[in-house]
């Protein structure tokens, strides 16, 4: 006897997935028979739920609870078209297609824990398949790249979902813990070179100075120019007191960068230019400083001099360059200038108040420099 097929249900949305071939002689066939005849839709999918209780074990089980769950979501039905999802992903582990519309069910219902648990199925499915290998069989290689595609298009949902998330949070800490569950389901997601951006700046505001510096490394490998990462692996490098040649290098293409780099689209022009201002004042007082430890003082005064007019009203960051530029030029028998910056820099209060006051002394004492 020859087994036939029946399409029963129209489905605009997926298509018939699942075959209903059976013997037309059998119970089920007759069964199946019975459904297609029928012209009312309610009864018609009362019949076909009422396959799925018969006929548990018939492969045409996967088509009945296919037909169902769609069923159910277009009539708003969100725990019938979760129940029928689970009946069939059951059947069919890889069906992301029945675990992607239970998501949207879940989102509809306001189920969280729905949503996330079936988000976590379609992401672990989506894996599973990317890496799984190409069949030989020339029959399944077709049905093996169309699994391929459908796992593709789901993973870069979901990771562009878990990307925007982080995007939008508001919490560093939260932020972090989202990126890392990104990377953790794609270490090589399209999405890692914004990813990297976002984990330095939230690293950055937990105060997480030793990951804000790897992230940085592996941003300037991706984005040479991204200026955040450049001033971070400088300001890592200097606080480490090692590698002076990499901070001026560093410190040089800030400087460079700032001056002509076009203001990056959605940033406010006053934004721009505060930050390039900002920048190019933290990159020349590296510079300075870095030449102080190596005793070149006049390059350290150059530096410092350009540093100086940049960081504006900010006197934990302007106390330190009059300190510096009072040593260098001490350094350079240039006493009165040396007083005129360590005098500065005690009207500042700070951590360099006290040495200040020393210096300023001592200069008085040994070269009779007046105020």
């Amino acid at each position: 006897m020859v087994a036939v097929a029946l399409a029963l249900l129209p489905h605009p949305a997926r298509g018939q997935r699942y075959s209903s071939a059976a013997d037309p002689d059998s119970p089920e066939g007759q069964f199946l028979e019975l459904i297609s005849l029928q012209s009312d839709e309610a009864k018609k999918l009362a019949l076909i739920e009422q396959f799925t209780q018969r006929y548990p074990q018939h492969r045409a089980v996967s088509w009945a609870y296919d037909q169902l769950q769609e069923a159910a979501f277009q009539a708003g039905q969100w725990d019938r078209t979760l129940a029928f999802g689970g009946k069939l992903t059951q059947l069919n582990p890889e069906d992301i297609d029945a675990a992607q519309m239970n998501i949207k069910a879940a989102e509809a219902k306001g189920d969280r824990s729905a949503v996330k648990l079936w988000s976590d199925y379609v992401s672990r499915v989506s894996q599973r398949i990317l890496v799984s290998p190409a069949p030989k069989s020339p029959e399944r290689l077709e049905e093996w790249n169309k699994r391929i595609a459908t796992a593709s298009q789901y993973a870069v949902q979901d990771e562009y979902a878990l990307y925007r998330k982080a995007l939008d949070g508001s919490d560093p800490r939260q932020q972090i813990k989202i990126l890392d569950e990104l990377l953790r389901r794609n270490p090589e997601t399209p999405y890692l070179p914004q990813a990297l951006v976002l984990y330095l700046n939230a690293y950055r505001a937990v105060g997480d100075s030793r990951n804000a510096l790897l992230t940085a490394e592996k941003v300037l490998k991706l984005d040479p120019n991204n200026e955040d990462a450049l001033l971070i692996c400088a300001e890592g490098y200097q606080q480490r007191g090692s590698a002076p040649d990499t901070v001026l290098a560093y410190s040089a293409r800030i400087i460079e960068l700032m001056s002509t780099k076009k203001k990056p689209s959605g940033v406010r022009q006053e934004d721009w230019d505060k930050k390039r201002i900002t920048y190019t004042g933290i990159a020349y007082t590296m510079v300075g400083n870095t030449h102080i430890t190596q005793n070149r003082f006049g390059q350290a005064d150059t530096a410092l001099r350009a540093a100086l007019p940049l960081l504006g009203q900010s006197g934990q960051q302007v106390a330190p360059v009059l300190f510096y530029l009072g040593w260098a030029n001490y350094k350079l028998e240039h006493f009165a200038e040396a007083a005129r910056f360590f005098k500065q820099c005690l009207a500042i209060p700070s951590q360099f108040h006290d040495q200040a006051a020393k210096n300023l002394g001592v200069i008085r004492a040994e070269h009779g420099i007046q105020d």
